[in-house]
């Protein structure tokens, strides 16, 4: 029996049930050492308890999170199990390509690489398995499967866990976790996705102006002498308007000339409407080279957004997806901010 068989054996006998080592072993079929040698890393890792009798022997029980694991595998086993026993597909499997190497040379890795790190994270899913185990699953070369668990401990999708005196497992992040869910979604329907992850970066690039900070800052700008006299040219419609007699305008009018930004405006025209500075401190409309220079633009962003869509519809590994998506909502974000600054005026 395998360590992860033995392992998952012994959650299995410890669910609703408290026991000890030696009733651990007689249950399983194997030695107390076989037994303690797969307990003290259960116990380091929080999936069972130990609980000591004084003079007599500890007892184990199972915690909530060996309850999860537990669960987990029996689920996983059964889908695989489902997977196993479906009728094997008509078309015949193509042969793999046959590398020779010289004597001592590391074997070049094959083509599939995605396909591999993606069944390897799915493997691990649900089990935390040894790097044996993963070869005997997935039935790819050892050389393969060594090399693409490096990348993904190093992406800090799966974690390498040493035993001493045992094999080396592996076990998945939450990362990895994240990766398996996205590649999902990412079969199921990638443009829904895409518009997961582009919309409120989108929507946040076509908002910038009406976000409360710009128009914190917009409150905070220095007055002009033109917006200065468009609230001049306002106090005195307001008194055309009779909302105000001569003393009241005088006062008004000597608050205007004291202040210094918009926000000091509020006690100019407290009770009165107020002038909208937009329009007056718009400057002269955008030079038509602009319009020209971001057309030209336009049209290289439009090339790098259609090879994102290839890379999306084209590719299962996450990252070409990832790097596509990237793509398309540069282009877009590209797109709104050239035509922005290509019709804004000027002073």
């Amino acid at each position: 029996m395998g360590n992860s068989a033995l392992e998952f054996a012994v959650l299995a006998h410890l669910e609703g049930a408290e026991l000890v080592q030696a009733e651990l072993a007689r249950r399983s079929g194997v030695s107390e050492t076989a037994v303690q040698l797969v307990l003290d890393p259960l116990v380091a890792r929080g999936l069972v308890r130990r609980q000591p009798q004084g003079a007599e022997p500890a007892t184990f029980r199972l915690t909530m999170t060996g309850v999860k694991r537990l669960k987990g595998h029996r689920e996983y086993s059964e889908a695989r199990a489902g997977r196993e026993w479906r009728k094997p597909s008509a078309e015949p499997e193509k042969p793999r390509p046959v590398t020779w190497t010289r004597a001592g040379e590391t074997p070049p890795r094959q083509e599939g690489k995605p396909s591999l790190a993606q069944a390897l994270v799915e493997q691990l899913e649900h089990a935390v398995l040894t790097e044996a185990e993963l070869v005997r699953r997935t039935g790819a070369p050892a050389n393969d499967v060594q090399a693409v668990l490096d990348e993904l401990v190093a992406e800090t999708f799966v974690d390498r866990l040493e035993q001493d005196g045992l094999a080396t497992e592996y076990e998945l992040t939450e990362a990895g976790l994240g990766r398996l869910k996205l590649v999902r979604e990412l079969a199921g329907s990638p443009m829904s996705v895409m518009l997961q992850v582009l919309g409120p970066a989108a929507m946040e690039a076509v908002q910038g102006r009406r976000s409360p900070a710009a128009k914190v800052r917009k409150s905070r700008q220095r007055l002009s002498n033109d917006e200065r006299a468009a609230c001049s040219t306002a106090l005195a419609e307001q008194f055309g308007f009779g909302r105000i007699d001569i003393a009241e305008l005088h006062r008004r009018t000597d608050l205007l000339l004291a202040a210094t930004t918009r926000n000091d405006l509020g006690a100019v025209f407290e009770g009165l409407p107020h002038p909208v500075l937009d329009q007056a401190s718009a400057g002269r409309p955008a030079p038509g080279w602009r319009s020209g220079a971001a057309g030209c633009t336009s049209i290289v962003s439009v090339f790098f957004g259609l090879m994102g869509l290839a890379l999306i519809n084209g590719h299962d590994d996450v990252d070409d997806v990832v790097f596509g998506l990237v793509l398309v909502g540069g282009a877009v974000v590209w797109n709104y901010l050239v035509w922005s600054w290509a019709r804004r005026r000027v002073n």
